[in-house]
C-alpha cells in the first residue's frame, strides 16, 4: 500500500468541506465501500484522494437522490470499489470489481472443466451400456446354444436307447 497518502479524521473533512462531520460519517457508513477509509479504534481516517468521492456524494443527495440512485450512480461510473483490510500490521487493499471479474472468469473456466468432465461421463456410460448389452446378447446366445446343443444330446440319447433297445432283441423278436 502506498504510505504516502494523507490520511484524514472526520473532524478535518468537517472543516475542509463544510460538511457536518454526522453526515461525512454517515457517507463512509453507507458508501464506505467506495472510499479509501481505514478505521483506528471508534475513528475514521479517510485518504485525501477520497475528497471528491465524499464531494460527489454530498452533490447527488443534494440533487434530491436516494441512497439507491447514488449507488447506482457510482456503480455507472466505474468507480472502484475497495476494501482496505488490516491484519497483522499489513494493509491490503482489495478491488472488488477486479476481484469479481477475476472470479467470473475463473468461475468460467471451472463451469467448461465441468462440461467437459459431464460429457466425459456421459460417453463411458454409454460405453458401459453398449459393452453390457453385448455381453447380454452373448450370454443369451451362449444359453441358447448350450440348450439346443443339450437337445440334440437328449435326442441322440433317445435314438442310441432305440438303438440299444432294438439291439437286445433275439431274432425271433425281430419283426416286433
Amino acid at each position: 500500500m502506498n504510505k504516502n497518502i494523507d490520511w484524514l479524521t472526520v473532524l478535518d473533512l468537517e472543516k475542509q468541506l463544510n460538511i457536518p462531520s454526522a453526515t461525512i460519517r454517515r457517507y463512509i457508513r453507507i458508501h464506505g465501500h467506495h472510499l479509501n477509509i481505514r478505521k483506528k479504534a471508534k475513528s475514521y481516517l479517510v485518504a485525501s484522494e477520497s475528497i471528491p468521492i465524499i464531494l460527489g456524494i454530498r452533490k447527488q443527495y443534494d440533487d434530491g437522490r436516494n441512497q439507491e440512485q447514488v449507488e447506482e450512480t457510482f456503480i455507472q461510473q466505474g468507480n472502484p470499489v475497495t476494501i482496505t483490510m488490516t491484519a497483522d500490521d499489513k494493509e491490503v487493499t482489495v478491488n472488488i470489481g477486479e476481484a469479481l471479474q477475476d472470479m467470473k472468469i475463473a468461475m468460467h473456466e471451472q463451469n467448461k472443466i465441468i462440461e467437459s468432465l459431464v460429457d466425459q461421463m456421459k460417453n463411458q456410460q454409454n460405453y458401459i451400456d453398449n459393452k453390457l448389452e453385448e455381453r447380454d446378447r452373448m450370454l443369451m446366445a451362449a444359453i441358447r446354444e448350450n440348450q439346443e446343443t443339450r437337445k440334440q444330446v437328449a435326442v441322440s440319447g433317445q435314438n442310441k436307447e432305440k438303438t440299444v433297445a432294438a439291439g437286445d432283441k433275439k431274432w425271433y423278436q425281430f419283426w416286433k
